[in-house]
């Protein structure tokens, strides 16, 4: 991964915070299932790491890292340690990690870099702003050819589909802007073929602050992940 070109994205178009592209479990990662939301909700603040993009750059790819420094930053500010959304990603990426014995490796990442409380504010930034906080994310999904893509809500749904069909990574029939979200779940496993010839699949799926603690109506996804790598 190019950490100069990383550098140069985080601190793009804002004075105050860093972009966040992805958190990987550490700096040597090979991540083969990508966990994809539309955006982050909150950001790292420059002030936060006394200006240090380098710093910033070692906590989103050491997962753990990350995560100690997200839980001591929300107590500081009177905050639960995770937000609903948080534990969800945690306990999915936990789970996929442990059952599959390592086999598989999870790479969390975003449509979109900048940071929004909600999507609805996100659809509000300039095009070409919104456009520029999805290059690394078209970047990441090259470079590494998951094998598997999890996608959650329907707004991330629509953003995803739309790109891989403009890249003709999957077929344009699969999409259909009248579907809702349990249309689009009853689709999985949908087939991508990306550009350097390898495979995968996409599988969509509720936003993960419904997940919990234990993730039991999640359990099919799990299931149908961990199969994708039983048959390989």
């Amino acid at each position: 991964m190019n950490r100069i070109g990383l550098k140069e994205f985080v601190e793009r178009g804002t004075t105050n915070e860093y972009l966040r592209p992805f958190v990987s479990k550490c700096k040597t990662s090979n991540p083969n299932v990508f966990i994809v939301g539309i955006n982050p909700a909150s950001s790292i603040l420059k002030t936060d790491v006394d200006h240090d993009v380098d710093r910033y750059i070692d906590l989103i790819m050491d997962r753990e890292s990350f995560l100690t420094f997200i839980q001591q930053k929300n107590i500081e500010k009177g905050k639960r340690p995770f937000s609903k959304t948080r534990i969800g990603l945690n306990q999915l990426v936990n789970q996929l990690e442990t059952q599959s014995n390592e086999a598989i490796e999870v790479l969390e990442t975003n449509i979109n870099a900048y940071a929004t409380p909600t999507a609805k504010k996100l659809k509000a930034i300039h095009p070409s702003i919104k456009q520029s906080g999805q290059e690394w994310f078209h970047k990441l999904m090259r470079e590494h050819t998951p094998a598997v893509v999890i996608v959650h809500s329907l707004d991330a749904t629509r953003d995803l589909m739309k790109w891989l069909i403009a890249n003709e990574m999957i077929k344009s029939s699969v999409y259909n802007r009248s579907y809702r979200l349990r249309d689009w779940i009853d689709l999985g496993p949908i087939p991508i073929n990306y550009p350097s010839g390898a495979t995968g699949v996409v599988f969509c799926t509720k936003h993960l602050k419904y997940y919990g603690w234990k993730g039991n109506a999640f359990q099919q996804l799990r299931e149908d992940v961990l199969t994708q790598f039983n048959e390989r």
